[in-house]
């Protein structure tokens, strides 16, 4: 009886990815100014944003000058 062969495993190649190293950029544009509409949309928003502070604020000292006066005219009324 004959022997059957195994089969041979076959190798395969393994594809090698070359990795690219990031090269420095001698001039960084860190201090580049761009002005693009992105600028224009953060501009916007932290106006609306200040002037939401703003007229927080203004709601509240105004609130409390309201009580104060309450306070002053019921203090009038007990004496």
């Amino acid at each position: 009886m004959a022997t059957r062969k195994k089969p041979t495993a076959k190798k395969t190649a393994k594809a090698t990815v070359k990795r690219s190293v990031a090269k420095k950029n001698p001039q960084s544009d860190f201090w580049k100014v761009e002005f693009t509409i992105n600028t224009v949309y953060w501009i916007i928003i932290g106006a609306a944003v200040i002037a939401a502070a703003i007229l927080t604020y203004d709601t509240n000292q105004r609130v409390n000058e309201t009580y104060d006066q309450i306070e002053r005219i019921n203090a009038q009324l007990d004496a």
